[in-house]
């Protein structure tokens, strides 16, 4: 089985700040996802020269990652973490994701 990493890639909106950003990333979000079996988890990238971010998330495969957000346990999660969600987009806008699987084991995640 391979590392399963989730990509986003996101806008900051007008007038948010990066340190805005990487401070509830840090402090709501990482803590949150910790709490997810199998999620080993997240990274924050800035893209040069831009206002774009890449967020990702480390799974310790594709199959926990479907087995995880398929649970019952992930749905009280996932009640949990609407506040964060509606935060997160008062911050960014939404520009693209793709999913990938880490074949030559190099990403160690955050």
């Amino acid at each position: 089985m391979f590392m399963f990493i989730t990509f986003k890639r996101w806008s900051l909106r007008e007038g948010r700040t990066e340190s805005e950003l990487v401070k509830l990333v840090r402090d709501e979000f990482q803590p949150h996802y910790a709490k997810l079996t199998g999620c080993l988890g997240l990274g924050l990238l800035h893209i040069d020269g831009t206002r774009s971010y890449l967020t990702q998330q480390f799974w310790e495969s594709r199959e926990r990652w479907k087995e995880t957000t398929g649970s019952g346990s992930y749905q009280a999660w996932w009640q949990d973490y609407k506040p964060l969600l509606e935060r997160w987009d008062e911050i960014m806008e939404f520009e693209d994701e793709w999913e990938t699987e880490d074949l030559l084991g190099t990403g160690e995640g955050p």
